[in-house]
């Protein structure tokens, strides 16, 4: 059931679906990502990246968002310790924390737990049936894996 916002003149209507969240404010609806996509995009930037600043991630998602939204969301992962910054001149310069290169997705973790119930089964299933673009190779690697787990299991 959608959440309704009464203002003065006009009113807000939200929906929310996985992706994204669509704002109907005096009947036009417009199409906003939701936080959680924000973060993966930023910290996916970081992959290709060692550092960044607000400015150099808002041009490379495209400037679709304001720079106050990035710098907010960069800060939120400050706060959840998936980056770090280091104040350079009149700016911060982000980059990965050190400690979550090889731990798991805290961010990705509270995904789970949020949208598949805390159930990693139904999290891979949800991904690899999306996955049109996933190869035969990659296919023969899951299944390697997959192999392994069993393995290492019993």
């Amino acid at each position: 059931m959608p959440e309704v916002c009464k203002g003065r003149k006009t009113f807000a209507t939200t929906m929310f679906d996985l992706n994204t969240t669509h704002v109907v404010i005096s009947g036009v609806m417009t199409k906003k990502r939701i936080f959680g996509e924000l973060e993966l995009a930023i910290l996916s930037l970081f992959k290709s990246h060692e550092e960044l600043t607000v400015k150099e991630v808002l041009k490379m998602l495209g400037e679709d968002d304001k720079y106050t939204t990035i710098m907010t969301v960069m800060s939120r992962l400050v706060e959840k310790k998936e980056l770090k910054r280091e104040r350079i001149g009149l700016q911060y310069r982000y980059s990965i924390n050190a400690s979550k290169k090889s731990a798991p997705s805290g961010l990705l973790e509270r995904l789970k737990q949020k949208i598949f119930g805390g159930k990693s089964a139904s999290m891979i299933s949800y991904l690899i049936e999306s996955g049109d673009d996933i190869t035969e190779d990659e296919l023969a690697e899951m299944e390697k894996l997959i192999q392994e787990m069993k393995r290492t299991r019993k």
